[in-house]
């Protein structure tokens, strides 16, 4: 389970690239492709290097004018669902 603590990186089991206003991304193991865009384009762009969920919002509340807090609970579950996916991972 992910908390605001909690440290995240991309998985190496998956491929990147930007498009324009967008990030595509594929995963490598289940042959699924996915779209980002703002939001969820910016969090993937953080996550190059291994960042901590309070990071994450700190970085998405300066950018998109919005409290880390109110973006918390979105950014939870937007990165759940990344993990659910298998393009994130707990980092060591």
């Amino acid at each position: 389970m992910l908390d605001a603590s909690s440290v995240v990186r991309r998985s190496m089991a998956q491929v990147s690239c930007n498009l324009d206003e967008e990030v595509a991304v594929l995963n490598l193991e289940k042959s699924l492709y996915f779209s980002l865009s703002g939001v969820g384009a910016h969090v993937w762009e953080l996550l190059e290097e291994p960042r901590s969920v309070d990071a994450i919002c700190e970085s998405v509340a300066g950018h998109f004018d919005i409290t880390a807090e109110a973006c918390r609970g979105d950014v939870l579950k937007f990165l759940g669902d990344l993990r659910e996916a298998g393009l994130i991972k707990l980092a060591d």
